[in-house]
């Protein structure tokens, strides 16, 4: 409150402020102030927390417990790194999510790491009906996308197709049949357009004493077709029009462009053809070939 003299004497004075007292633009200002600092601190902290490490993620033990067995355990270790997944221990950190490379070769289509991820999968359970399968799917993509594995694939669909002919299970290429009283293990394998040879594999050697009623394991017309490759030296088997397995020769092939039959004694058309191969090779196609299968002489 605040007196002057006036034109009556000593008045009250109601234009002038009480000088103690901060001025409304002081307020105002300091207002301000603390709202701009309360921000700057908030930004300091939300910045400290995203520059902060992150913890690692910690997979499940149910993926790689104590219930799997050893091998699985390091089969599981392996297909986690190659997808860019660093293990330690039983534990499974996670790189940020860029940086995670999908399973085998990054360069490779999707498509075709997913069916070699399959391909791994089949071998490991042993499925060989599965690997088979898998193998066909990617001999068959289209282009480049996995020609150069076509040679490692063609081997191993090669001992894949074998074990399936000769193995325990079931085979879509052999059929049992019953013995005939006066039936012999010759007569039963020409007359399924089959070798003598392979009639005794299948049934490990047991066809010397034929017992009517019992039953053989008999390879059921199979047309098989030989396609030999001069310039590359390999020589490819077909199974009913599909590819079987192949072969590598151990020489320059001397026999003339064209098409042939096997003939009777299979081991004459080696050497009539120059058609050179290891005796193992030779031994396995003369019991596979029965007479009057296809062999072709490619130029390639």
């Amino acid at each position: 409150m605040a007196f002057a003299q006036g034109k009556f004497g000593v008045e009250y004075n109601m234009d002038r402020r009480d000088d103690d007292s901060p001025s409304l633009l002081l307020k105002s200002l300091a207002v301000v102030f603390l709202v701009a600092l309360v921000s700057l601190a908030a930004t300091l902290i939300s910045r400290r927390k995203s520059t902060a490490p992150i913890e690692p993620i910690v997979a499940p033990q149910a993926g790689l417990g104590s219930d799997l067995s050893s091998e699985n355990k390091t089969n599981a270790v392996q297909a986690l790194a190659a997808s860019g997944v660093s293990v330690k221990g039983a534990e499974m950190e996670l790189p940020p999510p860029e940086k995670i490379q999908p399973a085998g070769d990054a360069k490779r289509p999707p498509k075709v790491r997913n069916l070699l991820l399959r391909l791994e999968e089949a071998e490991r359970r042993k499925d060989i009906a599965m690997a088979i399968s898998t193998i066909e799917q990617l001999r068959a993509l289209p282009g480049d996308m996995a020609a150069d594995l076509d040679d490692s694939l063609a081997r191993r669909l090669g001992v894949l197709n074998m074990r399936s002919l000769f193995g325990r299970e079931k085979s879509p290429w052999v059929r049992d049949v019953e013995i005939r009283r006066g039936d012999n293990a010759s007569r039963i394998a020409h007359e399924h357009g089959s070798t003598l040879a392979s009639l005794k594999k299948l049934n490990e050697g047991d066809v010397d004493k034929l017992i009517a009623g019992k039953t053989l394991r008999v390879m059921d017309h199979p047309r098989f077709s030989l396609v030999v490759y001069r310039r590359t030296r390999i020589a490819d088997l077909s199974l009913n029009g599909k590819f079987f397995k192949r072969y590598y020769l151990t020489g320059e092939v001397k026999g003339e462009v064209g098409a042939y039959e096997v003939p009777e004694r299979t081991r004459h058309m080696w050497s009539e053809r120059g058609i050179a191969l290891n005796p193992a090779d030779r031994a396995e196609l003369e019991m596979l070939l029965p007479r009057g299968a296809a062999v072709l002489i490619a130029e390639l």
